[in-house]
């Protein structure tokens, strides 16, 4: 897997197979994994042709899977332990912006149908935890949005189970769990949770 940063768009590259709750989510295959700055008033009737503009920009070979948010993409966390990587940025909705918490997990390793549903799940509950960690009493705002990929190599047996109980979700609870809180202290340049809500 490569990553940069091009204008307003973390950019990941690879030979993923990956599942998304995003624009146009699903389960396949994809060559490129989007999470793209938007204006905080945006709008726009089809997402779907607005992230493919914005490959066609960038001139991307291969299908993209894209997440959108209005974080901008130099407050975006990396954190990595052995076969996972994570990628978070993260805003909260309130009346006068937008915000989301976008995550992206990739693993080295080769994960099962079960495995890569599952790891949805283990990163949701680690980020509702992450956020309860804060102090804060909500699990996410309402347009949070996640992709869980792995590079589809052909090589070794898959990952079967992703529970926070097996080795490969404790890594992805851990990652998350601090990228959360990491990503939102970066966003709002402060440790002051009150601040976060206003």
């Amino acid at each position: 897997m490569e990553y940069e940063i091009i204008d307003r768009v973390l950019v990941l590259k690879g030979n993923f197979e990956a599942l998304s709750t995003g624009v146009d989510g699903g389960r396949r295959a994809a060559r490129n994994i989007l999470n793209i700055q938007v204006p905080h008033n945006f709008s726009h009737d089809d997402p779907k042709s607005y992230v493919e503009a914005i490959a066609a920009s960038l001139k991307l070979d291969g299908g993209c899977i894209a997440l959108l948010t209005a974080v901008q993409m130099k407050d975006v966390q990396l954190l990595s332990d052995a076969c996972v990587t994570v990628f978070v940025t993260a805003g909260f909705t309130n009346p006068s912006s937008f915000g989301t918490i976008n995550i992206i997990v990739i693993s080295s390793a080769t994960l099962s149908e079960g495995a890569i549903a599952g790891t949805i799940i283990t990163a949701t509950e680690a980020k509702a935890r992450a956020l309860f960690d804060e102090g804060l009493h909500f699990t996410g705002t309402t347009t949070d949005a996640m992709v869980v990929a792995y590079e589809n190599s052909g090589e070794g047996a898959p990952i079967l189970y992703s529970g926070p109980a097996t080795p490969f979700g404790r890594r992805v609870t851990k990652l998350v769990r601090s990228g959360v809180k990491d990503a939102l202290k970066a966003h709002y340049g402060s440790d002051d949770v009150d601040k976060w809500l206003l």
